[in-house]
């Protein structure tokens, strides 16, 4: 079972939480309830970004998807996870969190650089009309713990953390707690919640935690 919601014995890298709550239950055509979904999700970032032209139909979903397959000259990684409308040029990059933190200047700032590139209309006027938009995925009880400032429906705050005070402000920030208020199983809520209570331990010695070893 994707979902078993026994001790388990699974990477807690963020990418195979990624793989198991992206491709094996959200947006999988495949679960009932998937048009529902994309619905509450596509509220969600548009309220988050303040943005209502973004609107999945069909979405397609791509993992540790990079720059080179949209730019010659760019090597690097473009997103976590990459959520895409072709047809109706919609683009969404995520980068996602979860044991580990996230800076405003190696997680967001260097990948929008990236993006202006991939999007130079100039360069590239077939672009002129798509729409693309960078968030960044965490869990929302780990920045509180790490006592930075929460954005709120539409207000703006400035983030700050004890190592770095953001001078702008950067309102594209998606939770994983509010991700899974949206999944209607609950075995995957319950999935989640078990993986996001660790997120406010410390990221080194989860492999420690009987939740990864069975009988430990």
């Amino acid at each position: 079972m994707i979902f078993a919601n026994a001790p388990l014995i699974e990477s807690e890298k963020e990418r195979n939480l990624c793989a198991k709550f992206f491709a094996g239950y959200f947006f999988n055509e495949f679960i009932p309830g998937y048009s529902k979904r994309i619905n509450l999700f596509n509220r969600y970032i548009q309220e988050v970004s303040r943005r209502e032209d973004l609107r999945l139909h069909a979405p397609n979903i791509s993992f540790d998807t990079h720059a080179y397959l949209v730019h010659e000259r760019l090597r690097s990684k473009l997103s976590d996870v990459l959520i895409s409308d072709p047809a109706h040029k919609i683009f969404l990059f995520i980068e996602t969190k979860y044991l580990t933190n996230w800076t405003y200047a190696t997680d967001v700032a260097k990948s929008l650089e990236r993006l202006e590139k991939v999007f130079d209309t100039e360069k590239k006027p077939h672009l002129q009309d798509a729409r693309h938009h960078y968030f960044v995925l965490t869990s929302r009880r780990k920045e509180e713990a790490a006592g930075r400032l929460i954005t709120h429906g539409t207000s703006t705050v400035p983030i700050t953390t004890p190592a770095e005070t953001v001078t702008k402000n950067f309102t594209s920030l998606l939770y994983w707690e509010d991700l899974t208020q949206m999944c209607e199983r609950m075995e995957v809520r319950q999935y989640m919640e078990a993986r996001l209570k660790l997120c406010v331990h410390g990221s080194r010695n989860q492999h420690r935690s009987t939740y990864f070893l069975p009988g430990a």
